[in-house]
């Protein structure tokens, strides 16, 4: 196990000229150090070939007498020593960067009197008053559709064909499609939670005051405008501390029901055996995707490799999910695409502006890639404007 956030420490002039810091030497801060005992364990959210991510009650970790939502990060039972120090050398690395609001922030480890737990927070605001995370990769085009437009709502969808499209077209301004079905499909609970995409502006006589505190479902394009501008602020944040996150994706991007957006790392909790995103290259599963040339090809990670892995979360984002380089194999003549400098196709939610700086985050030469910082004031003109 090996987390994939990474603090570097530059040592020459060029991208690659860095070397990784080794938290094994630094010392773990007991103020971090929370009772194992007043935590709660409810359900599973993740896991993996070397742990789980366990949602619990924590009692008293920000004041006393409180109770928070978290998620708790642990390994395996019975795991071997370079697990363990892996996962120490993680928390230390934590409680250097800090915290920030885009991110999935610690809040306290278990390290005494058992196997090491990381604790993060698990509510949009910190207090644990159920605002819940949900994995943004549920904006997923969803082959089926409901089957009376404005009569069914997101909680009582029923399934259709998409032979149903047709008696959709009165109600639908057809260059923005008004309505789409979201997928999340939960290994745990073995369902699927449907969401739908509501343009409201765009619907015939629909009622146009949502509340979106109450109707997370109903997203717009200043929504997906303000996702990017979130995820690039949290980036922007790693970035200044000399952090690499190494898999950049939709699938690592929680959103809670305020809309706020945190970055985080399943590594730990994800079976990358079975998932499809991550593909074997030499003697490791990798999500190839998603990375910059200089990572496929040189082993090469950096914050502009993590500018590139951003370029193609955009695309995820604008696309509403759809999988990066839809009906492309990842073989020999994808790496050659990659290599000739072969970009994707404007995704159908993307403006020209979203678009061209999807371009800048691909270029081959990483030094001609963006920086977070530009990203990030790029998106604030962009939002100003929506």
């Amino acid at each position: 196990y090996e987390s994939q956030w990474q603090m570097i420490q530059m040592v020459g002039p060029s991208d690659n000229e860095y070397i990784y810091i080794d938290f094994r030497e630094f010392e773990y801060d007991i103020k971090w150090e929370f009772p194992r005992e007043n935590l709660e364990f409810g359900q599973v959210l993740g896991s993996g070939a070397f742990g789980k991510v366990v949602n619990a009650t924590a009692y008293g970790i920000n004041h006393a007498g409180d109770s928070v939502q978290v998620a708790v990060k642990m390994l395996k039972e019975k795991p071997d020593a370079s697990e363990k120090d892996a996962l120490m050398c993680e928390l230390k690395m934590m409680t250097h960067i800090g915290s920030h609001e885009n991110i999935v922030n610690l809040l306290g480890a278990c390290t005494v009197s058992g196997n090491l737990k990381l604790i993060s927070c698990y509510s949009g605001d910190g207090t644990g008053t159920s605002q819940f995370f949900k994995p943004l990769s549920i904006i997923r085009i969803s082959s089926v559709l409901p089957g009376i437009l404005l009569e069914e709502d997101s909680t009582a969808l029923k399934i259709r064909g998409l032979h149903f499209c047709s008696c959709y077209t009165e109600y639908l301004n057809m260059k923005i499609l008004s309505f789409i079905l979201l997928e999340l499909i939960s290994e745990e609970a073995h369902g699927k939670l449907i969401l739908l995409i509501v343009f409201t502006d765009k619907i015939k006589g629909a009622n146009t005051q949502v509340d979106e505190e109450e109707d997370f479902n109903v997203l717009t394009f200043e929504d997906l405008l303000c996702f990017s501008y979130q995820v690039a602020k949290g980036m922007e944040f790693l970035e200044s501390k000399s952090c690499i996150h190494r898999d950049l994706a939709a699938r690592n991007i929680l959103v809670t029901h305020g809309k706020v957006v945190k970055i985080c790392d399943f590594g730990l909790a994800r079976d990358v055996m079975n998932d499809s995103n991550y593909v074997v290259r030499g003697n490791a599963r990798l999500p190839v995707k998603w990375m910059a040339p200089e990572s496929l090809f040189e082993r090469t990670y950096t914050m502009k490799s993590d500018v590139w892995s951003y370029g193609i979360l955009l695309w995820e984002i604008f696309s509403l999910g759809v999988n990066p380089y839809p009906g492309i194999q990842v073989d020999t003549n994808f790496y050659k695409l990659i290599q000739s400098g072969f970009k994707m196709d404007q995704p159908y939610y993307a403006t020209k502006d979203v678009y061209c700086m999807m371009q800048s985050c691909w270029a081959l030469d990483s030094r001609k890639r963006p920086s977070f910082s530009c990203l990030v004031s790029s998106l604030a003109c962009q939002l100003a404007e929506a």
